[in-house]
């Protein structure tokens, strides 16, 4: 187990460490794993029990042993989804940030947030906001409403519209009705803007990808100081950015209607 920082829960860890145990092993019952873990079986069994009702573990009805569940594997299948659309993105990533000098960005999103999970900058602009990993409110970000745009309404009104929409400039959208008047603006152009509305003196625009199920699943955008990227700038830009979030999307599989 890896060293970790600040507040353990031990609950949490012993579950995790349960989990870990069967790397090696298919199958595991109730006294297996309290020996393996020296705990009472009511203590394991309070724990697999837990694991099973999330799905992290399954019982096998002819063994009564237990194994690892499908959650494990939709989680999996999750993270090998998105590091395949790194790969599949970068060359054409690198190729746009190149071309036009500017910070690319590449984000995915989670329960209401975008989640970067590239980036690339240019030697002499870099920007500090965006980190590879760190999130960001969707309704302020070019690569966030480029997503909800393409996201169902259940999705805006689980994650997004329960809570007051996150002021980070005086530019930011504030209200439900300006969102949805801008993601149908973005929809209408196939394309999103950020007019400093999560870092001022900056402008970013931003593209959605597809998955060959005709999902949104990531965003590519652009971003500049907003004296260099000017309403002119910005439509050549937006054309291009769009080829390249197509092109991405055709690398996962994506047929445009």
């Amino acid at each position: 187990m890896a060293n970790a920082q600040g507040v353990l829960v031990q609950s949490v860890a012993r579950a995790l460490e349960i989990l870990e145990l069967f790397q090696n092993k298919r199958e595991m019952g109730i006294s297996e794993l309290g020996e393996a873990m020296g705990l009472s079986k009511s203590t394991i069994y309070g724990l697999v029990n837990t694991l099973v009702t999330f799905g992290y573990l399954e019982q096998n009805s002819e063994t009564k042993k237990y194994r690892l569940g499908m959650k494990l594997f939709e989680l999996g299948t999750t993270v090998e989804a998105r590091m395949d659309l790194r790969r599949e993105a970068r060359p054409f990533c690198e190729a746009i940030a190149k071309r036009y000098g500017q910070t690319v960005h590449l984000a995915t999103h989670w329960e209401g947030e975008v989640v970067y999970i590239d980036k690339f900058d240019q030697p002499d602009f870099l920007i500090s906001y965006s980190q590879v990993g760190k999130r960001a409110p969707m309704s302020c970000t070019g690569v966030g409403k480029a997503l909800l745009a393409y996201l169902p309404q259940s999705y805006l009104e689980q994650y997004v519209f329960p809570k007051p929409l996150p002021q980070k400039t005086s530019h930011s959208l504030s209200t439900k009705e300006a969102l949805l008047e801008n993601l149908e603006t973005v929809r209408r152009l196939g394309y999103a803007v950020d007019d400093e509305e999560i870092e001022l003196g900056l402008r970013c625009v931003a593209a959605p990808i597809f998955n060959h199920q005709g999902q949104p699943v990531a965003a590519v955008s652009l971003s500049g100081m907003v004296n260099k990227m000017t309403p002119e700038v910005l439509a050549l830009l937006a054309a291009d950015l769009v080829s390249c979030a197509a092109a991405i999307s055709a690398q996962l599989g994506y047929k445009q209607p």
